[in-house]
């Protein structure tokens, strides 16, 4: 009796969430809220927007843009020769 009572819900994939047209789009499938925040702050983090928000949040010259990525080269490429002993 109890099974007869119960919805069947076909599982949500990201695909029934698209808006064709829109990429950062996404629709509430079956009124679930929760997934759909899901699938939009994963959508956010994917394209890079809200770290080009804040980078855009105040000005930073280029030499201290040049500055920071040769620090991560350097740090990058030193622990890359920590791994390869």
């Amino acid at each position: 009796m109890q099974e007869q009572n119960k919805k069947q819900y076909k599982r949500i994939n990201r695909d029934d969430m698209e808006i064709p047209g829109s990429p950062l789009a996404v629709k509430v499938v079956n009124g679930n809220i929760e997934l759909a925040l899901k699938a939009f702050k994963r959508k956010i983090k994917d394209s890079g927007k809200m770290e080009e928000v804040r980078d855009r949040k105040e000005f930073r010259k280029p030499s201290v843009i040049n500055r920071e990525k040769m620090k991560n080269a350097k740090y990058s490429e030193w622990i890359r020769r920590q791994t390869e002993i």
